[in-house]
């Protein structure tokens, strides 16, 4: 997402939205999951060459950012509220 193309109201109603999403037991199972799938990548052992190893690399990267995303938008929503608090 890209801050710059929301207006201040904007902002707050999809950091709310997002949050309200991330707080239901669908993204609870659906993190569940994904933390299940990194594991099985993690597993190394049914890579057969530099480019598997590569395309694994990306779905790591993937998993990571979607097991890292509720963090990743807490902090920023924080940031946002102490930046316009400054204001």
């Amino acid at each position: 997402m890209d801050k710059e193309l929301y207006a201040p109201k904007e902002l707050q109603k999809f950091y709310e939205q997002a949050f309200s999403m991330m707080a239901t037991q669908g993204w609870r199972d659906f993190m569940e999951d994904i933390l299940k799938v990194k594991t099985n990548y993690n597993d190394l052992s049914t890579v057969t060459d530099t480019q598997d190893l590569y395309f694994r690399k990306g779905q790591l990267d993937i998993l990571n950012w979607l097991l890292g995303l509720k963090g990743s938008y807490e902090k920023t929503y924080e940031d946002l509220q102490s930046a316009s608090g400054d204001m």
